[in-house]
C-alpha cells in the first residue's frame, strides 16, 4: 500500500516540471499572441506608458499628452518679450514615425533573445524621445507677422521755416527684424526642446535723409540779405540796380534731398521769368556801319562806324545768380553778351558782295519851297549808306524813323483829302517815289506801293511820266520791296544841287536780270469840278489868291516785265495808280465876289 503511494508521490513529482514548462509555455504563448499588435509593456515617450495600447491608441494618446508636454520658447525683443508655443513656431510631433519606433521595441531580435529583451522590459521598462518635425515655413510665417511689432521706421530728418528762420529736426534710425538670422538661432532651440529663451536678431535701418543741416546752412546763406542785381558796365539810362527781397527769395527756395542730406536751391522758373522781363530794357541793337562804293577804286568805304549791341543772356545770369547766392554772395552782376552787327566797318566789298551798280532812280523837285527842300535832304539821309541783307524785306517807314519837328523835319505842303495843307514833314514822298523808282528798274519784287490821291507834278518832272510815284504815311502807309538776290544791297542817296534831282544807286553783285517798262496806259480821265473859293479875313478886301490849280483825275496803268540772264520771263506786275481830280482853291478878302459858277465856303 505504502510502495503505491509512493510511487504515486514520484510520478506527481516528475509532472511538476513538466507541468511548468507546460505551463510558462502557454504564459509566453499568451503573451506574445497578446502583444502581437501591441506596443510590449514598460515601453513609454517622453513619460507617457504606451505599453500594451494598439498603435492606433498610442497615437492618440500621444498627440494629447506630448502637446500638453512641449513647452513654451521666450522670444526676446529690443524693448519686450513674447512667450510662444513652439507648435505656433512649426514644431510638431510625428505621431506615426514616434508610435511606428515604441510599436519596434522588442521585435528586431530573434525569438530566445526577444523573450530576454521582454523579460527586461516588464523589469526595467524603456523611455524614447518623440519623433518631431520642424517646419521652418511656419516658424517664417510667424517671424514675419511678429516682426509688425518689432519694426520700427526710420525718422528722415525735416527742414521747414518760420518766416525766414530755417528749423529743422534730427533723424531717426529705424529697425527691422531679420527673419532667416532669427530662424537660424531659433532651430536648435527648438529641435533640442531647450525650455530658453532666443533674442530676436534685428538690423538697423538707416533713415534715408540723415542730415538737414547743409539744407539750413545754404538757407541762411541765401536770406542773409536782398539779392542786388547790376551790371558790370551799365549805360546811360539802364534801370540798374534791381533788388529782389529776402522774403521773395524764400518763396523761391526748394529742398531737395541729395546724398542723404538735406540740401537748398532755388526755383529758378520765377527768376527766369523776372530776367525775361529785363531782356527788352537791356537789349541793345547793333548798328551796322554804313557804306559808300568807290566806283573808281571799287571798293566800300565806311561813312558811319558800326557798334555792337548787348543782349542779356538769360540763362548765364541765371547760372550765376544761383551759384553766387549758394556761395552767399548777394550782389551779383548780370552777364550779357555782346551783339555783333551784321555789317561791321571793317567788311570789304569782296566779302558782302558789293561789288556793281545794279540799278538807280531818280526824280527833280525844281522849285520846291524850302521847308519842303529841307524834308528831301533830311530824309534822303536815313537811306543813305544803307545796306539790305539777302532775304530781307525793305521797309521806308522802318528806316525813315520818327517824323516829327523834334526829329528835324519842317512844315511843308502836303495833300489832305481834296486841299493842299501845311504839315510837318512835306515833301518825303519824293523820297519814297524815287526809291521805288530805283527798285522798280532793279527788277525787285515790290511789296506795298501807294499812289497819291492826286497827281503831283514834282514827280512827273524832266519826263518821267505819271504813275511812277510812291507815297508814304508813317506808320500806315509804306513802300516795301523785297531782297531777293543772295547778295546784300547797298543804297546810295545822292543830291544833285544844281539840277535838284535826288538820285538813289543800289549796289549789290548783279545777275543780269531785265526790266520791261510797257505804259502807262491811261484811263478814266475825270476833269475836277468848279473851283472853291474861301473866305479869308486876313486878306485885303477885294483881294483873291490861288491856293492850288486844279488837276485832271486818270488812271495810269503801268506794266513791268522782269527777265532773267537767259531771257526767261521771272515775274511781271502791275501798278495801277487811280488819281482823283483836284479843283483849284482860292482864298479872297472882304467885298471880293467870288465867279458865278464857283463853290463859296
Amino acid at each position: 500500500m505504502l510502495a503505491t503511494r509512493s510511487r504515486g508521490v514520484d510520478i506527481a513529482f516528475g509532472l511538476l516540471p513538466c507541468l511548468a514548462a507546460l505551463l510558462l509555455t502557454g504564459s509566453v504563448v499568451a503573451f506574445e499572441w497578446y502583444y502581437a499588435h501591441r506596443i510590449y509593456p514598460g515601453v513609454s515617450v517622453w513619460g507617457i506608458a504606451v505599453g500594451g495600447m494598439k498603435p492606433e491608441e498610442a497615437a492618440r494618446v500621444l498627440e494629447g499628452g506630448l502637446a500638453a508636454r512641449l513647452p513654451r520658447l521666450t522670444l526676446y525683443g529690443p524693448d519686450r518679450s513674447w512667450s510662444v508655443r513652439v507648435t505656433d513656431l512649426g514644431l510638431r510631433l510625428h505621431s506615426q514615425a514616434t508610435v511606428a519606433a515604441a510599436y519596434g521595441v522588442g521585435r528586431t531580435s530573434t525569438l530566445p533573445h526577444s523573450l530576454i529583451e521582454h523579460l527586461e522590459l516588464l523589469l526595467f521598462g524603456t523611455a524614447l524621445p518623440p519623433v518631431l518635425v520642424y517646419d521652418e515655413q511656419a516658424a517664417r510665417l510667424y517671424l514675419e507677422t511678429l516682426a509688425q511689432q518689432v519694426d520700427l521706421p526710420p525718422v528722415d530728418a525735416t527742414l521747414s521755416f518760420d518766416g525766414l528762420t530755417p528749423l529743422t529736426t534730427e533723424a531717426r534710425a529705424g529697425r527691422t527684424l531679420d527673419v532667416e538670422a532669427t530662424l537660424a538661432a531659433l532651430y536648435p532651440a527648438l529641435t533640442g526642446l531647450s525650455p530658453v529663451g532666443v533674442r530676436l536678431v534685428t538690423r538697423e535701418v538707416p533713415p534715408a535723409i540723415r542730415d538737414a543741416g547743409p539744407g539750413r546752412a545754404e538757407a541762411e546763406r541765401i536770406l542773409s540779405g536782398p539779392l542786388v542785381l547790376t551790371l558790370t558796365n551799365p549805360l546811360e539810362g539802364d534801370p540798374v540796380p534791381w533788388i529782389i527781397p529776402p522774403e521773395q527769395l524764400a518763396a523761391m527756395l526748394l529742398v531737395e534731398a541729395r546724398d542723404g542730406a538735406l540740401h537748398v536751391t532755388l526755383n529758378e522758373e520765377p527768376l527766369r521769368h523776372f530776367l525775361n522781363g529785363l531782356t527788352a530794357p537791356l537789349a541793345v541793337e547793333p548798328v551796322d556801319a554804313r557804306f559808300h562804293f568807290n566806283d573808281r577804286t571799287r571798293r566800300l568805304e565806311p561813312i558811319s562806324p558800326s557798334k555792337e549791341g548787348r543782349a542779356l543772356d538769360v540763362e548765364g545770369s541765371l547760372t550765376k545768380i544761383v551759384q553766387e547766392l549758394m556761395a552767399g554772395n548777394h550782389l551779383v552782376p548780370l552777364v550779357v553778351r555782346p551783339v555783333p552787327p551784321r555789317y561791321p566797318d571793317t567788311a570789304t566789298a569782296e566779302e558782302l558782295g558789293i561789288v556793281e551798280l545794279v540799278a538807280e532812280g531818280d526824280s527833280y523837285f525844281i522849285g520846291s519851297p524850302s521847308g519842303r527842300d529841307h524834308n528831301i535832304r533830311l530824309a534822303a539821309s536815313k537811306f543813305d549808306g544803307l545796306v539790305i541783307s539777302p532775304g530781307e524785306v525793305f521797309s521806308f517807314n522802318e528806316y525813315l524813323g520818327e517824323v516829327s519837328a523834334e526829329a528835324g523835319y519842317d512844315e511843308s505842303y502836303v495833300t489832305l483829302g481834296e486841299q493842299l495843307a501845311i504839315e510837318v514833314g512835306g515833301g518825303i514822298c519824293q523820297v519814297s517815289t524815287t526809291v521805288f523808282r530805283a527798285a522798280f528798274w532793279g527788277g525787285y519784287p515790290i511789296l506795298e506801293r501807294w499812289a497819291h490821291h492826286h497827281r503831283v507834278g514834282y514827280y512827273e518832272l524832266m519826263g518821267a511820266g505819271v504813275g511812277m510815284d510812291a507815297t508814304i504815311y508813317s506808320p500806315l502807309v509804306d513802300f516795301r520791296f523785297l531782297n531777293d538776290r543772295p547778295y546784300p544791297l547797298l543804297m546810295e542817296t545822292e543830291i544833285v544841287e544844281q539840277a535838284h534831282r535826288l538820285i538813289f544807286r543800289f549796289y549789290s553783285t548783279g545777275d543780269g536780270r531785265r526790266v520791261e517798262k510797257e505804259g502807262p496806259e491811261i484811263s478814266d480821265e475825270t476833269a475836277p469840278g468848279p473851283p472853291i473859293y474861301k473866305l479869308d479875313e486876313k486878306l485885303a478886301p477885294g483881294t483873291v489868291k490861288q491856293w492850288q490849280k486844279e488837276v485832271n483825275g486818270l488812271t495810269a496803268t503801268i506794266r513791268r516785265r522782269v527777265y532773267n540772264a537767259a531771257g526767261d520771263l521771272l515775274f511781271e506786275d502791275t501798278f495801277v495808280s487811280k488819281y482823283a481830280p483836284r479843283r483849284a482853291l482860292y482864298y479872297y478878302g472882304p467885298g471880293y465876289v467870288p465867279p458865278e459858277g464857283s463853290e463859296v465856303r
